[in-house]
């Protein structure tokens, strides 16, 4: 949250001036940072079937020439809750229950070159462009005792705040599970230019969307670079949407979740029991094949 502290100036041309101050900066920081067209997303709409197995995701636009170009996609952030587990003798048990807050649930950078070739830190952590300045946000709790069912009791009042050295193990550790399912990736030089001409630079990108990633909607956002500045940007959204069974059986879960753990375990009975039947049948069937073989 910023906060701005407001004063007021008891004579009219201390007033006057600070108005003016405040009109002068404003113009100056609308002509550092321009608007771009939005991006053109094919498809700007995913949809998740019941054979849903990822999709290919083309995003592409014209930026100001002789530019750079970082694409960011990122989810909302949520309230992420993980067991972490250590080694007691040969068994391994959950030693700690951690509580992450302040992460986006999908994070995906694209560039035309290394991120720090494009942008200084400073720029990088304003518009939270890497794994660093993603990290620098995220607020990591330990000994957690909220509930993953009442987002009310999901505060963190309770939680406990780590030390510095276990906060960096719990930060390369939730950035290697992230990376490791797709939900966080950052590719650098995966971003294609081409002179437009008068028009400016053409950029196109192309990638496979994460499988794991839940059904949202997805800011992508678009920095053009020039001298470790971001010069324009462009925004635009990208619909993940279940249908079909998947969709019913999302809704399902959240409206009545006792339903579905006893469906889910009905389910599962069922087929422990189907199996051990067909097993069984197929074992009487090969016995019974055999004393015939031994009768001829």
């Amino acid at each position: 949250m910023n906060v701005v502290k407001l004063f007021t100036l008891k004579h009219p041309a201390g007033l006057l001036a600070l108005s003016l101050a405040v009109g002068a900066g404003a113009t100056t920081l609308a002509a550092a940072t321009v608007q771009m067209a939005p991006p053109t997303l094919v498809p700007g709409k995913i949809t998740m079937s019941t054979f849903y197995a990822g999709a290919r995701e083309r995003i592409e636009g014209t930026a100001p020439s002789g530019s750079g170009i970082m694409v960011v996609i990122r989810g909302d952030q949520r309230d992420e809750f993980f067991n972490r587990k250590g080694r007691i003798g040969i068994i391994w048990l959950n030693t700690d229950r951690i509580h992450i807050k302040h992460a986006p649930s999908v994070f995906l950078s694209f560039s035309s070159a290394d991120a720090s070739a494009l942008l200084d830190r400073a720029a990088l952590d304003e518009h939270q462009l890497d794994e660093t300045a993603i990290l620098d946000q995220m607020r990591c709790h330990c000994r957690c005792k909220c509930s993953l069912t009442d987002p009310a009791k999901q505060t963190g009042a309770e939680d406990a705040e780590p030390e510095p050295a276990y906060k960096k193990l719990l930060h390369a550790d939730i950035l290697f599970l992230k990376l490791h399912e797709g939900s966080y990736a950052v590719k650098p030089r995966s971003v294609s230019l081409t002179d437009a001409g008068s028009s400016g630079t053409h950029y196109a990108l192309e990638f496979q969307w994460p499988l794991k990633a839940p059904p949202g909607d997805y800011r992508v956002e678009v920095y053009a670079c020039r001298e470790h500045k971001v010069i324009a940007r462009s925004t635009s959204t990208l619909q993940l949407v279940e249908v079909g069974f998947p969709a019913s059986l999302e809704k399902l879960a959240s409206r009545y979740p006792w339903a579905y753990g006893a469906g889910a375990v009905l389910a599962a009975m069922l087929a422990g029991f189907g199996t051990d039947a067909l097993v069984r049948i197929r074992r009487k069937r090969a016995e019974q094949a055999q004393e015939s073989a031994g009768r001829g």
